[in-house]
């Protein structure tokens, strides 16, 4: 099949950016060989993500034209800023260190991917599934994760500043080291994750799912945790300085060492806690 002016039009697609598409491929984009598996494939992949055609590969794969499944190799370091990759199959995919600036990868399927280092400043990655991902160093400043699937994720040292991480679920994810600066957690599940001095200053956990999570020496000065599920988890030497933790519940909560000052606990469930 070729993709041409009078098909892209037909569809409404690649609105004002048809004659940059026509510069591009000429001919016509023959995509025949994306339902393919070998090298033909991913030369091709590479090919179209390589131009401005990739911010429409969502709509092509939504529609049916391109297969959800990205065969492109190797993509680590490749630049696909703004790239819409909604609903993509990119499991296993290397993308370290690529450039993926305020891409969008709305429901993508990201299990298991290398995205070490990789930049998803402003990226749109909400309801994608990312279990098993590796993100160790990569830059989510500002990303909506928010209903994503990060389940067993590796978040290590990674900056989601300002995240957008509500109603995700982070179960087992190892988030230690990581900046959660004003990140929005509201009823994220972090049911025994591992947020060793991970920073959580001002951060919105409202209803966070926290049980078994492992929070030694995390700073969360200023968090609102009103409401959030602590039960059992380890807040050895935290800084809750000025924390909101109404109604939170802390039953067999480790609070050894963890300071508390200016912290709000009215209506907190402490039975158990060890302080």
């Amino acid at each position: 099949m070729i993709i041409n002016r009078e098909m892209l039009e037909r569809f409404g697609a690649c609105t004002g950016e048809i004659s940059r598409f026509e510069a591009d491929f000429p001919g016509g984009l023959d995509i025949g060989a994306l339902w393919g598996t070998g090298d033909e494939a991913s030369a091709l992949w590479k090919e179209i993500l390589a131009t401005p055609w990739r911010r429409q590969v969502g709509w092509a794969i939504g529609v049916g034209l391109i297969p959800a499944r990205v065969r492109a190799g190797g993509l680590a370091g490749f630049d696909l800023r703004e790239a819409d990759l909604s609903g993509a199959i990119l499991s296993r995919a290397n993308l370290s260190g690529a450039n993926l600036r305020e891409a969008i990868l709305r429901g993508a399927d990201l299990s298991g991917a290398i995205l070490s280092g990789a930049i998803l400043h402003g990226a749109d990655l909400s309801g994608a599934i990312l279990r098993g991902a590796i993100l160790s160093g990569a830059i989510l400043h500002g990303a909506d994760l928010s209903g994503a699937i990060l389940s067993g994720a590796i978040l290590y040292r990674a900056d989601l500043r300002g995240a957008d991480l509500s109603g995700a679920s982070l179960r087992g994810a190892n988030l230690r080291e990581a900046d959660l600066d004003g990140a929005i957690l509201s009823g994220t599940i972090l049911y025994r994750a591992d947020l060793r001095e991970a920073i959580l200053s001002e951060a919105i956990l409202r209803g966070a799912d926290l049980s078994g999570a492992i929070l030694s020496g995390a700073i969360l000065h200023g968090a609102d945790l009103s409401g959030a599920i602590l039960y059992r988890a380890d807040l050895y030497r935290a800084d809750l300085r000025g924390a909101n933790l109404r109604e939170a519940d802390l039953d067999g909560a480790n609070l050894d060492e963890a300071i508390l000052r200016g912290a709000d606990l009215s209506g907190a469930i402490l039975d158990e806690a060890d302080d």
